[in-house]
C-alpha cells in the first residue's frame, strides 16, 4: 500500500498546475471512506490522462482495480443516449426536433400532453378557502413529445413512482432491488400514459430515466436496430470504447468491481432491458476518460454533435443543486464562480452499489471521471472538487 502511495504522488506531483499534497490527500480521504470498495479516478489536462485506484476489486480478489475495471454508471448512461441522437441526426437517421409517435409504430403510442384550463374555486367555510380547479382544455390539440424534449429533460414526464423498479421490504422500510421484471416496451409506455405530467412539455426541466429510456426507444424503431447495436456502430466503435456496455461478456465479468450499498454492503448487479438507454450501461475510467476527451477535442466530423450536446438549453433547480446550472442534452452545465468563473459540462449516476460521475471543462482543456463501488459515495462532490482544483 505504502509503494503503491508513492507512486501515486508522484504521478500527481509532475502533473502541471496541481498542489501534489492536498489534491493527494483528497483522494485518500475520499477512497478511506469507501474502504475496502473499489475506487478508480482519472483526470485529463491537455488530452493527458493520469488514472488513480484504490481498494479491492471484490471480496474474492483482492487485487486493485485498473483503467479496465468495470462499473455500473447508472444515469450517466444518458450522456451516451443523447450523444447518440446528435449522431444518428447528423447521419439523417433521426430527427430530434420531430413528434416522437412518428417513429414509433402504432401498438407503441407515446403519451400525450392534454392542455388544462385552471379557475380558481371559493370554498365556503370560516376561514374561506380558495383552490384551483383544472380540467383538460379540449379547445387545445393534445402535444407530444419530441427527442429534444427527452434528450434535455424537458418532456414534463415524471421520473420516479411509475413502478419501474423492484423492492425488496425490510421492516417498515425498502430497498432497490433493480429494474422490474418483465418491463417492456409496452408496460413503460402504459405507466407513462397512466402517469401525470410534471409539466407541459418543452416548459420546464423534470429528470426522467423514463424519458431518456423512450428516447432509446424511439431510435431502435426509427432505424429498425437495437439500442446497443447503435451505440456500438456510432458512438462507440468510432471512438475506440472498449467496454461500454449493456450486456458484458464472461472475460468482462471478472473485471467488474463488486458493488456495495451505502452501508459497505455487498449488493447484486442490476439487470436492465427497456430502461438500459436511461441507465444501463457498464463502463471503466478509460472509456469515460475517452469519451471526456472526445467532447474536449473533437474531430472534424464530430463537431456539430459535441458542441450540441453541451448547448444548454434549460434552468435547472433541485435542492442538493450547488451551482449555477442548465440542462443540456443529457449533460448538466454548471457555474463554477472559484477559483475563477469556468463553466463545467458534468453528469453523475448511481445503482444500488455505484456511484458515476465524469465532467470537463472546455476552456481549460480539463476532465475528471469519478467511478466507485459503492452506492452513495458522493462522487459528484469529489468530481466537482477536482474540476476546480486542476486548473
Amino acid at each position: 500500500m505504502r509503494k503503491m502511495l508513492l507512486f501515486l504522488f508522484a504521478a500527481l506531483f509532475y502533473l502541471p498546475g496541481l498542489p501534489a499534497q492536498p489534491l493527494m490527500e483528497r483522494l485518500q480521504e475520499f477512497a478511506d471512506a469507501q474502504r475496502p470498495s473499489a475506487v478508480s479516478i482519472a483526470m485529463i489536462r491537455d488530452g493527458q490522462v493520469t488514472y488513480h485506484h484504490f481498494g479491492q476489486i471484490s471480496k474474492a480478489d483482492h487485487s486493485a482495480p485498473d483503467e479496465h475495471t468495470l462499473y455500473e454508471i447508472g444515469a450517466l448512461s444518458g450522456v451516451f443516449t443523447t450523444t447518440l441522437m446528435l449522431r444518428l441526426s447528423d447521419e439523417g437517421l433521426f430527427n430530434p426536433e420531430r413528434e416522437i409517435n412518428a417513429y414509433l409504430p402504432d401498438s407503441l403510442s407515446p403519451p400525450r400532453f392534454q392542455p388544462q384550463r385552471c379557475a380558481e374555486v371559493v370554498l365556503p367555510g370560516n376561514p374561506v378557502r380558495r383552490i384551483m380547479s383544472c380540467s383538460n382544455d379540449r379547445s387545445r390539440a393534445s402535444v407530444c413529445i419530441t427527442g429534444c424534449d427527452l434528450a434535455s429533460h424537458v418532456s414534463g414526464l415524471p421520473n420516479s413512482g411509475l413502478g419501474l423498479y423492484d423492492w425488496h421490504p425490510i421492516g417498515k422500510a425498502a430497498f432497490l432491488t433493480g429494474p422490474a421484471t418483465g418491463l417492456g416496451n409496452t408496460e413503460l409506455l402504459q405507466k407513462l400514459g397512466e402517469a401525470p405530467f410534471k409539466s407541459e412539455p418543452g416548459h420546464s426541466y423534470h429528470f426522467s430515466n423514463a424519458g431518456i429510456a423512450l428516447l432509446g426507444m424511439a431510435m431502435e424503431s426509427a432505424t429498425n436496430q437495437r439500442y446497443e447495436d447503435l451505440l456500438h456502430q456510432h458512438i462507440l466503435r468510432p471512438l475506440g470504447l472498449q467496454d461500454t456496455k449493456v450486456a458484458i461478456s464472461a472475460e468482462q465479468r471478472t473485471r467488474l468491481a463488486e458493488g456495495h450499498n451505502d452501508r459497505g454492503r455487498r449488493t447484486d448487479n442490476w439487470h436492465f432491458k427497456t430502461l438500459a438507454p436511461a441507465a444501463g450501461l457498464k463502463s471503466t475510467t478509460a472509456d469515460l476518460a475517452d469519451i471526456l476527451n472526445a467532447y474536449l477535442n473533437p474531430e472534424k466530423n464530430w463537431e456539430n454533435t459535441i458542441l450540441e450536446g453541451q448547448q444548454a438549453r434549460a434552468d435547472v433547480s433541485f435542492p442538493t443543486l450547488e451551482y449555477s446550472t442548465q440542462a443540456a442534452y443529457g449533460w448538466l452545465v454548471s457555474y463554477l464562480p472559484e477559483p475563477k468563473p469556468r463553466l463545467a459540462v458534468w453528469m453523475n449516476g448511481g445503482t444500488a452499489g455505484y456511484n458515476a460521475f465524469a465532467g470537463f471543462v472546455k476552456d481549460e482543456q480539463i476532465g475528471v471521471v469519478v467511478l466507485t463501488a459503492q452506492a452513495g459515495s458522493e462522487a459528484t462532490q469529489l468530481g466537482m472538487d477536482l474540476l476546480k482544483r486542476l486548473n
